[in-house]
């Protein structure tokens, strides 16, 4: 990793260009996305094409409300594989080569981290989970201050249209569901979103502002916001910057990448053996069953994972 920062206004000017620039490529790919995944969807579901309002209607209704058709899932699965696809790898990887000329190989440093640094970072995930519940319960009950009633409505509004789509993408019917959703949801998602906002755009505020604190949470704030789901904006948020600080650390975009794999993967799981009635709780409601303490334990554990990880990373 390139430890010259940039100084001076040249720095701004330079990282508001780069700053463009990806977000042209980010914008090119979420078209290229869509078009893609909406020719899977239309494939999967053999939408009539004869009549073009009709076909459009369908297209439209369908992305509302996709619970509606038989096959629904594993559409919606090929829509979103191709978006995050085209989105945040490709995207990622066309920046990488036309603007800085480098290639997505380079996120990763000359030494590989040992399976020690993977298994601490899976194991910190892990303990953090009580934890982050309760922390996702404070975020879903945040009142705007008064005069911002719209948005908090719409707010509300957009993230009960969200919270009905992620419960039709975990509700699995079979193995082969579940498999399908570990694929996009977990790795899909994890190897896009780590390569896009860790490999490329915290890197890009780290040369620019030469500060990898800043640039670590700036990033992580951006990754949260961009799930367009406020009510869980700060548990994402610090979600975001743990992975942020596994990159700095390690220098490996895998081990950030096997972190949020294993976050996404692990609720997955819960939901499926709960559907399975191999587990009485049910995940969704969660934090009702975490005792208050468990949740200061997930906190002291979270602690001492990183400071294994920071002991590990100075004798390495």
């Amino acid at each position: 990793m390139e430890e010259n920062y940039y100084q001076g206004p040249t720095r701004w000017l330079g990282l508001s260009s780069n700053l463009l620039s990806l977000f042209g490529f980010f914008l090119v790919g979420s078209f290229f996305g869509q078009f893609f995944g909406l020719l899977a969807v239309v494939a999967l579901m053999e939408f009539p094409t004869q009549n073009i309002v009709t076909f459009q209607n369908q297209i439209m209704d369908f992305m509302a409300h996709p619970q509606k058709y038989e096959g629904g899932f594993h559409a919606l699965m090929a829509l979103q594989w191709f978006s995050a696809l085209f989105t945040f790898v490709l995207a990622s990887w066309a920046y990488l080569r036309f603007i800085e000329k480098r290639s997505i190989f380079d996120l990763n440093g000359s030494e590989a981290p040992g399976f020690t640094v993977f298994s601490w970072a899976i194991l910190t995930v892990l303990v953090s989970m009580p934890a982050m519940e309760y922390l996702i319960e404070w975020n879903q009950h945040i009142k705007l201050p008064a005069g911002f009633e719209d948005l908090e409505q719409a707010m509300q509004s957009s993230e009960k249209a969200l919270e009905e789509l992620t419960k039709f993408l975990l509700n699995f019917h079979s193995q082969t569901d579940f498999a399908l959703a570990v694929l996009v949801i977990a790795g899909m998602a994890a190897l896009g979103e780590e390569i896009f906002f860790r490999g490329v755009l915290q890197t890009m505020f780290e040369r620019y502002i030469g500060n990898k604190h800043v640039a670590i949470w700036l990033a992580a704030a951006i990754f949260s916001f961009i799930h367009f789901q406020f009510y869980g904006f700060f548990p994402r948020m610090f979600l975001g910057a743990f992975f942020g600080y596994l990159y700095v650390w390690f220098r490996s975009i895998w081990v950030p990448i096997a972190a949020h794999f294993f976050n996404n993967a692990w609720t997955l799981l819960m939901h499926y053996l709960y559907q399975q009635k191999n587990i009485s709780i049910d995940p969704s409601k969660l934090v009702s069953s975490i005792p208050w303490w468990s949740a200061l334990l997930s906190v002291v554990l979270v602690a001492f994972y990183i400071r294994r990880l920071l002991t590990y990373r100075s004798e390495s």
